[in-house]
């Protein structure tokens, strides 16, 4: 392995991606990159995903480190095992279903080898539909895409908290190993911490953020992909609260992005004709932020709902 170049560390942790799995470790060896590490661990699949990445592991001893472990950790605990084992001076975040297009990884490490300020580089992102192979958005272009956003860390982690990862893909992102945060991923999260780990690695860190215009990895959108919840959707509050107690430069922003998250739960009660918890809801966006006014014309809808004068087919925000 060539010593000029830096070792890049591929983070990749997968559960139950028997299908997947194999074409996910393909994409990341078929990189026109020699200096590399692929750190696999697999939590406890009950299919055969271990097996895969067992012969992965036996085949590419110098560039696969694979684990297993003893019980099944869940999502943020399995990312917090991989991470701890990338030592590279860039991870490069990946995952057992999705695929890295060839040349991702070079591109990255040029434009942070050529600009010691950038801390994180990310790019564009094609999410496909796994049945059919079918390009369905990409995630930074096109109409569905959401812009991407550049610039100082400081403002990237207002973006990120206001705008959530609506513009950023994990799957994109390359990041220096010194800005990641010491603890990792933070396991009061169980599910949605990439969102505060993401905040966390620009509001620790004085640097800047470059964007790829390019797509150079594909998000895979299958049956098992993960969907929101009501985990998923605790988790938000939780990184929201954790944000404001660590970050009161980020404050703003966090009373803003609770507004938006109660105003969306709010319509959805509405809209599932539960009226009064929606009106409640919607009392809680407004104290926090008024995300849009159109929180009167839900108001009035819910209570003519509720008693039966309200449009049958209303389903529009």
């Amino acid at each position: 392995m060539p010593d000029s170049e830096p070792l890049v560390s591929v983070f990749l942790p997968t559960y139950n991606h028997e299908n997947y799995v194999e074409e996910s470790i393909e994409s990341a060896l078929q990189q026109e990159y020699e200096n590399l590490e692929i750190v696999i661990g697999d939590d406890c699949s009950t299919d055969s995903t271990w097996d895969i990445v067992s012969r992965y592991a036996a085949e590419y001893p110098e560039t696969i480190t694979a684990f297993r472990n003893e019980e099944n950790l869940g999502i943020t605990g399995n990312c917090n095992e991989v991470l701890r084992r990338c030592s590279g001076k860039y991870v490069v975040f990946h995952s057992g279903d999705d695929i890295l297009r060839p040349g991702k990884i070079r591109s990255q490490v040029e434009v942070l080898e050529s600009d010691p300020d950038c801390a994180l580089c990310y790019h564009d992102v094609e999410v496909f539909d796994s049945e059919n192979g079918e390009t369905k958005f990409y995630w930074n272009s096109g109409p569905e895409g959401t812009p991407p956003v550049e610039g100082d860390t400081g403002t990237l982690a207002e973006q990120l908290v206001i705008k959530g990862t609506s513009f950023l893909s994990a799957q994109s992102i390359m990041v220096r190993r010194e800005a990641i945060p010491a603890d990792g991923y933070d396991e009061r999260v169980p599910i949605a911490s990439d969102w505060l780990m993401w905040i966390e690695t620009c509001a620790t860190t004085d640097g800047t953020v470059r964007y790829i215009d390019r797509p150079m990895a594909r998000y895979r959108k299958h049956s098992e992909s993960i969907t929101e919840s009501v985990q998923h959707d605790i988790d938000k509050f939780v990184t929201l609260a954790i944000v404001e107690s660590r970050y009161p430069e980020l404050c703003d922003a966090v009373r803003h992005r609770r507004g938006y998250m109660y105003y969306r739960r709010a319509v959805s009660d509405i809209l599932a004709n539960e009226n009064e918890r929606g009106r409640h809801n919607l009392l809680n966006s407004v104290r926090y932020s008024v995300y849009s006014w159109k929180w009167i014309g839900w108001w009035v809808y819910s209570w003519l709902n509720q008693v039966g004068l309200g449009p049958t087919n209303e389903s529009n925000q």
